[in-house]
Order: C-alpha cells, then structure tokens, then sequence
C-alpha cells in the first residue's frame, strides 16, 4: 500500500510539473501592465490551442490595434494559398519589328508582372546582372549588333498608386516606405554614404545614379550621442532637390550608411538596361510606333513563391507583401490594386473559418498606422493555417526570436509579436501579442514583451 501511494504521488507531480502554469503567465501580464512604460497602453494578447482552435488564454483579445509587421503573417499566407508556393513571377522580354541581317529595327517591349525580386541581389537567378545578361545573350542568339528603336516598359499588372496614402511622409523616402512598382528593380532601393563634417554632413557616395551634391539636401542634425540614429529621407516635391535627409546622427563616426527608396526604378532599370547592351550592340534611339510583328526574347523567372515568403517573412519586406497583395487582386480579379487585393485577403480569412468583422486594413505589410486587427483574429488566422498543405512553407518562413518561433513589428507607438509556441504540456498552440500607446523607448518595451513570452516556453 505504501509503495502504491508514493508511485501515485510520483504520478501526480510529473503531471503538475508537466502542466501549463497560466497563473504564472497571468502574473506576468499583471507586473507587465504595472509598469510606468505600459500602464497607458493598449494591451492585448491571445493564444489558441491550435488542435481545439479554441481561446486558452486572453488579454483584451478584442481590441482593434495596429498589427505592424505581423500583418505579414496574413498578407504571405495570403499569397500561399491564392497563388500556390511555386507560382513564379514572369517578366517577359520581347522584340516587336524587323531583323534583317545583324540589325533590329523596332521596340524591345518588357512587360511588368509586378516581380518584386527583379534585379535583387537576393536569389542568384534575379541579380541585376543577370537579368542584364539575359536580356543581352537573347539579343546575340538572333544575330544581332545595331539596335535602331526604343525600349518601352508596359504595366498589365497594377492599376493604382506605387506609394501608399496611408504611410507616412517620413517613410516614403526610405527603402522601407519605397513604393511597389509594375516594375520593380533592386528592390525599389538604393545605398548612400554620408560623412562627418565640422558641423553637418554630406552625401559623399551613392549607388542610385545621383548627383551627390545637387539631388541630397542635408537637414540631419549632429548628435553627441554615439548610438544615435534618427534619420529619414523625405522624397521632396517642387524642389531642385530630389530628397531631404532629416533627424539626427551620431557625429562620432566618419561614415555612416542608409538605404533610400527609389524614386523612379522603371526608368533606372531602362538606363542600366542601356548601358548594358551599349557594350555588345551599337544602338539608336528612333521613336518607332508601327504595327509590326512581336516575338518573345526571354522570359524572367523569379524564384518561387516559397522562397519569396521566406524571405518576405525573416527580413519583414514591405515591398515583397504589398507586390503579394496586388498580385492576388490581379490573379483573382484582373485588377492589381491594394483595395482589391485586401478585400480578396478578408474573403480568403472569411473561408477559413475566421470573423472578418475585426480586419480593417489600409495596407498589405503593417506600415500604415491605420491598420486595425485583433489579436484574437491574427492567433485564429495562424491556428487555421495548421491545416493547410502550405503550412510547413508558411511556418519556416517565420523568424526565430527570444528562441520562439514569430513574426515581430514595430511601427511609431507600437510593437507586436505573432506566432506559434509548444508549451510545457506538449499543447501546440498559436498567439498574438499587441502593445501600443506605450510610453518612452522601444528596445525596453520589446524586453519586457520577451519576459511575458518567456512563460510560454517549455
């Protein structure tokens, strides 16, 4: 009898230590919302077990809040279903006139799909340089050395803005703000170095193809502060000056970097284009608009959809989930747009089972601080996903951070994490985690956001 109670009691503490503690994960939640940087905020969190789809644990799970970057979570599940993980996106390239001998009268046509890889340095197959190369060899493969024509770039894909009305001013100008193009090249960004003067800066080397001196005007202010790096490039209007760079730097390094949003890829693309081929063919540029006969050159591939999202996902590119959202509006609907593109969004959430009522989306990446989602709606949306044969793309994509497998964003006032978690008890289950309108700096908040998540792990 003695040996049978103390096996039962071994029994029953391996079960307790084996259970989830969610008194200790509501005690977190409680010091967490003492706190002098959050007692203002707007908190909120779910977590859903995913094999019950059902609310384990809540905090203000109804709330409407600004989703950030875990929006993307939706947007490249989105694309996953809607386009499948092995749509490509094609960029065709085609001669439209006459060739006689060695010499090509007529239009080099490419027609934009909306490819957000073309020209990045991402993927082997999509580098500048050989899709610069491509392009060339098609040309050599038809025997041909004068180019007498132009080169027109043709949008079939997109029919709105590049740039989104609801970002900010001070995002536009950055690499993270740039706008999502019918053709996009190099990611739609561009690299500048900015040196240390007596009082100011200067732009000393850019890879965009500007004038250092005349395209730059220099509004970043001096600080002593080693760490800091508030600056932000404005695409100015009506003005001799392509971009404004305002904030502040730290004064105590010689040279510091940023990465701008382009302004105009199409027409750099053209330019590189040109310059490309100068150094093969001998080319004229003559306006030509005449009914001739068109045949495909090449055709560019990006890499496939998986590994679009991956990146998408562990690098949180804006440009790669807004190119998404059009790209299902333009499958689906024939129109690529973000209206079109969001509303096909809420109907794929709608068929998985999920309430659309709470998905109020302005944007496809999390930029624009209109967005609203609950987190009750984001957890049920990864917890739905477990079910699809997309799922292990989906869930690899997903960066690890604080050692839990999520998707984080920050935007101005806000900081939110998305994911999925095995707790202590071997319940699989998906979370949401939102905090905004909290006071002072971010890296704090985020690091009292990891200690409530560290409760989760096993």
């Amino acid at each position: 009898m003695r040996l049978y109670i103390s096996f039962l009691l071994v029994l029953l503490t391996q079960q307790v230590l084996g259970q989830f503690n969610f008194t200790k994960l509501e005690n977190a939640f409680l010091d967490f919302e003492k706190d002098s940087q959050i007692q203002q905020a707007n908190v909120s969190f779910c977590m859903i077990n995913t094999a019950t789809g059902k609310v384990i644990f809540q905090r203000k799970k109804d709330m409407p809040l600004p989703p950030a970057s875990t929006l993307k979570t939706f947007t490249t599940a989105s694309a996953l279903l809607t386009l499948g993980e092995n749509f490509t996106y094609e960029t065709k390239i085609n001669f439209k006139g006459t060739i006689k001998g060695d010499v090509a009268l007529g239009e080099l046509i490419v027609y934009a799909s909306g490819d957000p890889s073309f020209g990045s340095d991402r993927f082997n197959e999509t580098k500048s340089g050989i899709v610069l190369s491509k392009i060339s060899e098609a040309l050599k493969s038809k025997g041909i050395k004068y180019l007498k024509g132009k080169i027109s770039i043709v949008n079939t894909v997109f029919n709105d803005t590049a740039a989104n009305a609801h970002w900010l001013e001070e995002d536009f100008g950055n690499y993270y703000g740039a706008g999502v193009y019918p053709l996009n090249w190099k990611e739609n960004k561009f690299d500048i170095s900015i040196k240390t003067k007596k009082s100011s800066f200067e732009v000393v080397q850019n890879d965009g193809g500007l004038n250092n001196l005349k395209d730059f005007k220099m509004e970043l202010l001096q600080n002593n502060s080693p760490t800091a790096n508030d600056a932000f490039a404005y695409i100015l209007q009506n003005s001799p000056y392509k971009y404004a760079l305002r904030g502040d730097l730290a004064a105590s390094d010689k040279v510091q970097n940023m990465s701008l949003a382009r302004i105009n890829p199409e027409e750099d693309f053209k330019k590189e284009l040109i310059a490309h081929l100068k150094k093969s063919f001998s080319i004229d540029y003559i306006p030509i608009d005449l009914p001739l006969a068109e045949i495909n050159l090449v055709t560019i591939q990006s890499p496939p959809l998986s590994k679009l999202v991956y990146w998408c996902n562990q690098k949180s590119l804006n440009l790669y989930a807004e190119a998404f959202c059009k790209t299902i509006a333009f499958k689906n609907k024939g129109k690529g747009n973000w209206k079109t593109g969001i509303h096909e969004m809420k109907k794929i959430a709608f068929n998985l089972g999920v309430d659309t009522s709470a998905i109020h989306l302005f944007d496809a990446c999390g930029l624009a601080p209109t967005n609203k989602m609950t987190t009750y709606t984001i957890a049920n949306l990864l917890s739905s996903y477990k079910k699809q044969t997309w799922y292990k793309v989906f869930f690899e994509s997903l960066p690890i951070i604080n050692d839990m497998t999520m998707k984080s964003g920050y935007i101005g006032g806000t900081r939110s994490y998305a994911g999925y978690v095995t707790l202590k008890d071997s319940t699989n289950v998906s979370f949401s985690f939102i905090v905004n309108n909290y006071a002072g700096k971010p890296r704090p908040v985020k690091e009292k956001m990891f200690k409530v998540l560290d409760v989760l792990k096993p």
